[in-house]
C-alpha cells in the first residue's frame, strides 16, 4: 500500500516513526528494521511518500512492514522507486 511519513523520532536510544496509508486517518508504527533497504530509516522525513505491507502489531495497532521509499528523498534531486 502507498502512504506518507507522518512523524519521525530519532533520540538516543529511541528510533520509530508513523506512516498514515493513502485515504486513511490513522497511522501505523514503524522503525528501522520495519525498511526493505538497510538504512533507509536514516534518510526519510515526514511528509516523504513510501510503499510497505502491515502486519497487526499488539502494542501499536498496526505496524508497517516492508517500507521503501518512492517519494522524492529530502534535499534531493531524484526519485526512488520500489519496483512494484
Amino acid at each position: 500500500m502507498k502512504g506518507t511519513i507522518t512523524k519521525i523520532v530519532r533520540t538516543h536510544g529511541s528510533s520509530w516513526g508513523r506512516v498514515r496509508p493513502a485515504g486513511t486517518t490513522r497511522d501505523s508504527f514503524f522503525n528501522p528494521a520495519s525498511f526493505a533497504r538497510a538504512g533507509d530509516f536514516d534518510r526519510v522525513e515526514e511528509g516523504l511518500e513510501v510503499e510497505f505491507d502491515e502486519e497487526i502489531d499488539r502494542a501499536n495497532g498496526t505496524r508497517a512492514v516492508q517500507i521503501l521509499l518512492t517519494g522524492a528523498l529530502p534535499d534531493s534531486d531524484f526519485s526512488r522507486t520500489s519496483g512494484r
